[in-house]
């Protein structure tokens, strides 16, 4: 009678959350991908914008990395202002401000223009990540959240995909219209989805499961226990304490590595192609969606896999070793355009599924404002190593004139944040076998 009455509870909350990804996360989706393609077009403006302004590797590079320096900044103070005004408008906000800044790169005219723009981009697009992974926290619990979070970074894959061939086609086709070159067309039209998508969020979003008016009675009901239930396990911390808490800070060190091997893939993707044969622009954004396409089906696998056996360390570990194997064969064997293609894809989709898995662990573990800060600390510190991916990679590049050295730089970190990742999890492991001990001690008493 109970086993039934389990699984007739499982099954409804099954619809439940069906209906609910179904509302919210083509939106977020959304958002995001227009986030991730307005991050990492700078990597197809950047042959024809550095001859156009003169600009080496090693400023394309730091420029490009400024970017997360300004956005790292900015994610705990953005995502503490969203706990206090509320998700829609916060979100709102900052595609709003992203947009427009993202179509201000058409006016970069020269090596500190170039800078200066990037910071602010960082800074306006500070905290939608962050925001978002805080909102879902609001309506997903933990056993959810890396099939959920999985779906939500479909977003990076699908910038590739789509945005690697729409931005080679502008580039192309747009070059020399109204006196404009390709690359500042591209910055423009890319540029203006996150102005308009700015109203769709204000006017869909509710920022809380009560406020949800394409939800019933029973269902609202449902969802906020289901939340309260898993809320009344996690430990009450204030927001200072977060910052000093060892786990957290093993969470923020293992994004770092994550970060750095992600942001080496995004911004020298089409360097690579390039080197393997690639010149055409049109066909170098089409062969530069191929490991976007390969990536969706590993983090979708991943994801789905860690959440129905709620096991995370061999996902982790399993996802980060492959990628590093992808990184490696797409450098030793750089002249050879199909290998390189399989390394990219076995690199870019270890990278995009161990990041589900990964936001699944903080935010297990923090709740409500602590979250909020938690969440965005995390993730500024894991960020800032999308400020050295490019430097170190285009740093190098200008000194030795290959990419491998860089690559291997960052396949090295990344296999190193694996092994902080056993303290990580060898800490919960620990931590968790006598509160299991002692509660079952208590069930028997």
């Amino acid at each position: 009678m109970g086993e039934k009455a389990g699984r007739s509870k499982t099954g409804s909350d099954d619809a439940i959350y069906r209906k609910v990804t179904l509302y919210l996360m083509p939106l977020l989706i959304t958002c995001y991908t227009v986030s991730y393609l307005d991050r990492i077009n700078i990597s197809f403006a950047k042959p024809h914008m550095m001859g156009d302004l003169g600009l080496n590797e090693a400023v394309y590079g730091l420029g490009a990395g400024l970017f997360f320096l300004g956005y790292a900044a900015s994610e705990v103070p953005s995502n503490l202002l969203m706990h206090r005004f509320g998700p829609r408008r916060w979100l709102s906000r900052i595609l709003m401000t992203w947009g427009l800044i993202s179509m201000g790169m058409m006016l970069v005219w020269s090596e500190h223009s170039f800078y200066i723009f990037r910071i602010a981009l960082g800074i306006g697009e500070a905290g939608l990540f962050p925001g978002v992974i805080f909102y879902l926290m609001r309506w997903y619990p933990t056993e959810r959240r890396a099939t959920v979070t999985s779906l939500f970074y479909l977003a990076a894959p699908l910038a590739g995909i789509f945005g690697a061939p729409i931005s080679g086609l502008i580039i192309a086709h747009m070059h020399g219209t109204a006196s404009l070159a390709g690359w500042q067309w591209m910055f423009l039209l890319e540029g203006l989805p996150a102005v308009l998508l700015a109203f769709v969020v204000w006017f869909k979003l509710s920022d809380t499961i009560e406020g949800a008016s394409w939800l019933s009675s029973s269902e609202k009901v449902r969802l906020r226990a289901n939340i309260d239930a898993e809320n009344v396990r996690k430990p009450e911390m204030g927001i200072l304490d977060v910052f000093k808490n060892v786990d957290v800070l093993l969470l923020a060190a293992i994004l770092f590595g994550i970060v750095l091997a992600q942001s080496g893939i995004f911004f020298y993707l089409p360097s690579l192609i390039k080197g393997a044969g690639v010149t055409d622009t049109v066909q170098l954004g089409i062969y530069s969606a191929v490991p976007y396409a390969g990536a969706v089906i590993v983090m979708l696998a991943v994801g789905r896999n860690s959440d129905r056996k709620r096991e995370r360390f061999l996902h982790f570990v399993g996802s980060c070793l492959f990628g590093v194997a992808g990184f490696l064969i797409s450098v030793w064997f750089k002249h050879n355009l199909v290998l390189v293609l399989i390394g990219l894809s076995m690199a870019l989709g270890g990278v995009m599924a161990v990041l589900p898995v990964f936001w699944s662990l903080p935010t297990a573990a923090l709740k409500d404002v602590s979250a909020a800060a938690g969440i965005a600390f995390i993730n500024s510190i894991g960020l800032t190593a999308g400020f050295f991916a490019p430097f170190i990679i285009g740093f190098l590049t200008q000194s030795t004139n290959t990419l491998d050295l860089g690559i291997y730089c960052v396949a090295g970190i990344w296999t190193a944040c694996v092994a902080v990742s056993v303290v990580y999890f060898t800490r919960q492991k620990s931590r968790s076998a006598p509160a299991t001990v002692g509660a079952s001690a208590g069930a028997a008493r």
